[in-house]
């Protein structure tokens, strides 16, 4: 059975990237239509949340598509018998099944990956800590938009306080879009660059 290809995951994830790239450049910048401040902050907010969903879909089928490639370790873990060449459904259903995975940190994906990944077939592994970092921020964010929850909001008000020495609290939009948008077009970086980081993993 045809092994998957690790390379097409990225092309999704890598479009998805500079689609909303493009689009909160058109969003920053606009006069017209989205022309309020609080607007563009709505606009930043939703894209965010859009590309942790994209971020999320790539690191499952990455996952699965991985163990297709060499299901040895995940034999191991779960103590069974896979066949020699096992289809991507049952990867799917041995390491992922109806449960969504939700990663808290990148060190929860990278601790993951290394439970059913052997080290040689883990490109998780060769995320940069930088990129990893910023998109442990930007889970901050997304957890506080998605509940609004105290616990929420003060992990993300210690992002705040320990990486850019805040003392006030801001509305992800707010945060997100000061200074020139620098802070959002850093989070576009770390995306980018962990998929760069696993792209030439793949290659080497």
């Amino acid at each position: 059975m045809r092994k998957a290809d690790l390379r097409k995951n990225h092309n999704s994830l890598d479009a998805a990237i500079r689609r909303y790239r493009t689009f909160m450049d058109k969003i920053v910048n606009a006069q017209r239509v989205v022309s309020t401040p609080q607007e563009k902050r709505d606009m930043a907010e939703s894209v965010l949340l859009r590309l942790c969903a994209n971020w999320e879909y790539f690191v499952d089928e990455h996952l699965v598509d991985c163990v297709n490639c060499d299901h040895r370790k995940l034999s191991q873990h779960f103590s069974v018998r896979i066949p020699e060449n096992p289809s991507w459904d049952l990867c799917h259903a041995l390491i992922i099944g109806a449960d969504y995975n939700d990663f808290r940190s990148f060190g929860d994906l990278k601790g993951f990956s290394k439970k059913i990944l052997r080290e040689e077939s883990n490109p998780f592994l060769s995320v940069s800590n930088g990129h990893a970092h910023k998109i442990d921020e930007v889970y901050k964010i997304r957890n506080y938009l998605s509940h609004y929850s105290r616990s929420g909001y003060r992990a993300l008000m210690k992002v705040y306080k320990d990486t850019y020495q805040m003392e006030r609290f801001l509305e992800p939009g707010q945060f997100l879009l000061a200074y020139n948008a620098q802070r959002l077009w850093l989070y576009f970086d770390a995306f980018e660059g962990a998929s760069n980081d696993m792209k030439a993993w793949i290659t080497t």
